[in-house]
């Protein structure tokens, strides 16, 4: 059933061809669209985005003539985008996943143009049998989709590989006479298969087309060939994942590039930072002993009172008596009396858990670091007196496959000399890879039972690593403080970079943030941050 005329001799087999014909049209799409999304992630991204498009700018269900047609509109609007641009009524919904349930084989690798017209024939007596009315030709979603058009679109894999192999055997042999071919990477010479597959990985994890590779392959000297060959299958062999080691932790990281996660992409080591003297700490604690006495005594005020009774209430554990009396009273005066009669105890706790995340790249080198301890130190002083559960971590690192993640006060660590003398100790060390340390804080606070859980980072700027920065950084960095949001983790950013406005509206966007313009306000100012956003 390849040729146009089968199509058609199928067609006229039904009373109403052209409702035939429509099927027909829309499952195909269906099927190669499922073809499509499955063998090239890039590709399928782009037809989702125009689909739903397409399907938005579809008339409305009362325009069309009869049930029959808003039917097959819905099976369509569904197949091709997933969703319907307006509520299904009552009396097609059935219909509508019967209809789906039909077409769910079309979605396999094997499905051909003959499981279409089976599925074809079956919509068609559902169709037939539920709905009454002449059926008219639907508007068109697009032209018919069929593999010539994605060949035609993507390149062909297979004779692109064939004339980047016949490339290959000219220059062989124009080569010297005594010349061998030059072994490489393939371990050989490279097969048209070989060649092929490459080309499919290309555009499958790239988005690479075969027509890009044989344009550039075309500019190329006869024997640069294979260099450049090898060359693509390195950029293919760079971007595998991680592979599990003990007791280090793997993220995905969102390749904007891609978009998409790259999965196991980042690793978590954590290290728990050894302390040493306290003395930055006693020196903090001098240097603003006015300032902490006031903090102390503010965050006292903010305590909760344990249990508290509330009097006047609609509903209660107990009744409250000088309501009751006061009733009664307003009753005999035949006045209109009060309903609230009762006693409602309640426990009055702050349910919060709060992890502090701070930059120790290198960039925090001097003022930044010394004042991001100040903070810290000031916040954990305030902390103490109010209850709230508390963890400070710290991170930096080299490269996404060693994200250093430093332990100075978990969840469960009493703030303690042992802890004050890890925060003195402190220091700037590598690179700033902020989304895996965001990823890894989320998953500790994630196992938090308290109802508001927050993640607090101190930063001094842009995330920046080795082949780690610009947009590709800030959007990661982005989609991590997503991801917490997501898990009902409140976040909020505090970064000391004055040239921010250009990049921290987008990479904060789902998050709270505020800029310090001077690094030596961040101490005073922390606590203030933190009593706003937590009462």
């Amino acid at each position: 059933m390849n040729q146009t005329c089968d199509l058609e001799i199928f067609y006229a087999l039904f009373p109403e061809p052209e409702l035939a014909k429509d099927l027909i049209t829309l499952l195909e799409d269906y099927r190669i669209n499922s073809r499509l999304k499955a063998e090239y992630p890039v590709l399928g991204v782009q037809i989702s985005q125009m689909n739903v498009h397409t399907v938005s700018k579809r008339p409305s269900l009362n325009e069309l003539a009869n049930d029959k047609q808003r039917a097959v509109e819905l099976i369509a609007q569904r197949l091709i985008a997933g969703t319907t641009k307006e509520q299904v009524p009552g009396n097609l919904l059935q219909t509508l996943e019967q209809a789906l349930l039909l077409c769910q084989p079309l979605s396999s690798s094997h499905a051909d143009i003959h499981e279409t017209a089976r599925v074809a024939a079956e919509l068609y007596f559902l169709i037939d049998d539920n709905f009454q009315g002449p059926y008219q030709q639907m508007d068109p979603f697009s032209a018919p989709l069929d593999q010539s058009q994605v060949n035609q679109n993507i390149g062909n894999f297979g004779r692109t590989a064939r004339k980047i192999s016949e490339n290959i055997d000219s220059a062989a042999d124009k080569s010297p006479p005594g010349d061998a071919k030059k072994a490489n990477d393939f371990g050989g010479v490279p097969s048209e298969d070989t060649i092929r597959e490459l080309l499919r990985a290309l555009y499958k994890e790239k988005g690479i087309k075969p027509k890009v590779v044989e344009s550039r392959i075309d500019a190329l000297e006869p024997s640069k060939v294979q260099d450049y060959l090898i060359d693509l299958e390195t950029l293919i062999a760079d971007e595998n994942g991680l592979q599990s080691e003990r007791d280090t932790y793997l993220y995905p990281e969102w390749g904007s590039d891609i978009n998409d996660y790259r999965l196991n992409w980042s690793r978590i080591r954590e290290r728990i930072l050894e302390g040493e003297s306290d003395e930055f700490y006693q020196d903090t604690i001098r240097k603003y002993a006015g300032q902490i006495k006031i903090i102390r005594r503010e965050f006292q005020m903010l305590r909760p009172e344990g249990l508290v009774k509330l009097r006047g209430q609609f509903d209660g554990d107990d009744i409250d008596l000088d309501a009751t009396v006061q009733y009664f009273i307003d009753k005999r005066l035949r006045l209109s009396p009060s309903e609230r009669n009762y006693i409602r105890t309640e426990n009055r706790t702050r349910d919060i858990a709060v992890a502090f995340l701070v930059d120790m790249s290198g960039s925090t080198v001097g003022t930044t670091i010394r004042c991001e301890k100040e903070a810290l130190i000031l916040m954990s002083e305030a902390l103490k007196e109010l209850g709230d559960a508390f963890a400070i971590y710290g991170f930096s690192g080299y490269g996404r496959d060693n994200v250093v993640f430093f332990l100075i006060k978990d969840f469960e660590d009493s703030y303690d000399q042992r802890v004050q003398c890890k925060i003195s100790t402190m220091t700037n060390k590598q690179s700033t890879r902020i989304a895996p340390a965001i990823r890894h804080t989320t998953t500790k606070l994630r196992r938090r039972e308290e109802r508001t859980r927050m993640l607090i980072l101190l930063s001094d700027g842009k995330p920046l690593d080795r082949d780690y920065y610009g947009n590709y950084a800030i959007e990661d960095t982005r989609m991590a403080l997503k991801e917490a949001q997501r898990y009902g983790i409140k976040s909020f950013c505090i970064t000391v970079d004055r040239e921010a406005a250009e990049y921290l509206p987008r990479m904060y966007a789902d998050s709270r943030w505020v800029v310090i313009d001077n690094v030596l306000k961040l101490p005073a100012k922390i606590t203030r941050i933190y009593k706003r956003f937590t009462t």
